[in-house]
């Protein structure tokens, strides 16, 4: 029969773990579209912005139109004379007065004359040849015939010229002049009239050499309006464009710059700044906004799903299995309720795993403590064995008559007694496989010094804590034995000296040590020829040699000293099964 409770459970946790899908999902699929939103985003305000541009130049160029109209008119009343002035020259009297008629009846000019390529007025609606070569502009404008605009240099028109119009005339593809035009001020720079028509705040022309030409306003105070710190030749030769910059009164202004005349004449008008920055401009930030904010909130609930559903939990898994693994205690049981079936089944999974864990451990250190219990009994009773055959021996000792016999049984009982010692050391500690060296030692060498009782004998020791496995520290037990019973049987003194006998185990650094035996000698040693193929000489290179350490002599007029430099193990080494 099914648990309701667990249902109930099932039931809340899978519309919970539904709910963090969804919003992963979400998140996933927000992120195509909040992307496409940032490209559209871009687009649009790049469109906005380009015809923003073009609006504004739109605008320029129809508030230039007044000019525009000017020059043009102008250049073509000039077309025009020159086919009239090339036939009228041969009579400069008439040539002067049909120019005069033509201003007044036309009543857009100030000046009308034709300029001879000496610099000459040779006719002119003044009615007087006047010569103009001396001025520095016309050398230019001789050198590169073609239409000129400039500010008037014509100071004897009386009637207020403003500009010089300058048209070339060609009789036969050849050039014979120019038809100079003089504007007067009254028809240039006219103030705008009210109209519906936005217009700029000023409009100043320029020649191409970046001369003023015209300039007219809308506001109030008739005031014109240019970039601060302004020049002509800042333009580099882009004719259409748009700007923000500030204009000398460190106003921030929208600039526009269009040609009036192509290659002769532009116009620079200064507008409001947000002409050149559209309300929209401001809008245009809130596509990109939405899917960023609704992209964050999808993560925001997917994180905080993530973490009620699952991460919140897997840190409670944490904290327990860090716990069982300190205390060693099984894990409580959380809630059913606030987890998943899935985590459910982790938890119950890991009580299960804690709980078998437990009871292995139970069971191996039973059986360790056994083994250590049976491996305790086995050195027990080879140290008793090992004391049978000590005492054995020492009987046999006391029935031999020789002397070379009874010291031959001796140095193998005292050979018997270390192995006894090492075995002894072995089940009294609680650590089998280790051994205390330094605790080993003394021992033996208190042994050896009172059964050979040695008159006046000045015994000193060093012993480090050196912790051997039996596999080193056998041989080292058995080597300290024959460097103390060589170091006992040859030890002297001088006359009026005390014998002495110094040992030492020192743990070096790098993980080795050093077994020193030192004794002093007396005069008779230099009579005794050192054997090495003894049997003492032999064992003590047989335990080196298992020790695979170093061996040192060093012998002067009063002592000998031995020296074994081996490494400590540090990895256990099984013995093979055989």
């Amino acid at each position: 029969m099914a648990n309701p409770g667990r249902a109930r459970s099932s039931t809340w946790t899978f519309s919970r773990g539904l709910r963090f899908w969804v919003a992963a999902f979400l998140a996933l699929a927000l992120l195509p579209i909040g992307a496409m939103g940032v490209l559209q985003t871009r687009d649009l305000s790049r469109e906005v912005d380009n015809r923003s541009e073009l609006a504004l130049l739109a605008l320029t160029n129809t508030a230039a139109v007044s000019e525009r109209q000017v020059f043009e008119r102008a250049f073509g009343a000039a077309q025009a004379l020159t086919a009239v002035l090339q036939l009228m020259l041969v009579e400069p009297e008439r040539c002067g007065d049909y120019l005069s008629q033509y201003i007044k009846e036309t009543g857009a000019y100030s000046f009308v004359g034709f300029l001879d390529p000496g610099g000459t007025m040779v006719c002119s609606s003044g009615g007087s040849n006047t010569d103009l070569s001396s001025w520095s502009d016309l050398t230019q404008q001789f050198a590169t015939p073609r239409m000129w605009i400039d500010p008037t240099h014509n100071s004897d028109t009386g009637s207020g010229a403003a500009i010089d119009v300058l048209f070339p005339s060609y009789q036969d593809d050849t050039f014979r002049g120019y038809i100079a035009m003089s504007l007067p001020r009254s028809e240039l720079g006219v103030p705008w009239l009210p109209s519906n028509t936005r217009r700029p705040l000023s409009l100043t022309t320029y020649n191409e050499r970046g001369d003023i030409l015209t300039t007219v306003s809308s506001t109030a105070d008739q005031t014109i309006y240019v970039p601060q710190n302004f020049k002509f030749e800042a333009l580099n030769g882009n004719w259409t464009q748009t700007f923000i910059a500030h204009n000398q009164f460190d106003q921030e202004q929208a600039f526009a710059v269009v040609p009036v005349v192509p290659g002769l004449v532009y116009a620079l008008a200064a507008w409001p700044v947000e002409y050149r920055r559209p309300a929209i401009g401001w809008f245009s930030s809130a596509p990109l906004l939405f899917p960023l904010l609704m992209f964050v909130a999808s993560l925001a609930v997917a994180y905080y799903a993530v973490d009620r559903l699952v991460v919140r939990h897997v840190k409670n898994l944490r904290n327990k299995v860090q716990a069982f693994s300190r205390t060693r205690r099984l894990p409580s049981a959380s809630d059913q309720f606030s987890l998943s079936a899935e985590l459910q089944d982790l938890e119950d999974a890991l009580a299960e795993m804690a709980f078998h864990l437990l009871d292995d451990e139970a069971q191996m250190e039973d059986a360790l403590r056994e083994k250590n219990v049976l491996l305790k009994e086995i050195h027990h009773r080879v140290r008793n064995n090992l004391q049978l055959i000590s005492s054995i021996m020492n009987m046999q000792i006391r029935k031999a008559t020789e002397p070379e016999t009874r010291d031959i049984l001796r140095r193998l009982q005292e050979r018997v007694m270390s192995l006894s010692s090492v075995h002894k050391s072995l089940y009294q500690t609680e650590n089998l496989s280790r051994t205390n060296a330094g605790a080993l030692l003394p021992d033996l060498f208190e042994r050896l010094v009172l059964s050979n009782n040695i008159s006046g004998l000045d015994y000193k020791h060093d012993f480090d804590e050196v912790v051997l496995f039996p596999d080193q520290a056998v041989p080292l037990t058995l080597l300290a034995s024959e460097l103390g019973t060589n170091a006992l049987k040859f030890i002297g003194a001088e006359d009026g000296q005390r014998p002495y006998l110094f040992v030492s185990l020192k743990q070096l650094d790098g993980g080795s040590a050093r077994l020193i035996c030192e004794n002093s000698i007396g005069a008779n040693f230099k009579d005794i020829e050192p054997n090495e193929a003894g049997l003492g000489a032999q064992l003590i290179r047989a335990f080196a040699t298992q020790l695979n350490g170093k061996i040192e002599t060093t012998s002067t007029d009063h002592l000998y000293r031995t020296e074994v430099t081996f490494d400590v193990e540090d990895v256990f080494h099984e013995p093979a099964d055989h």
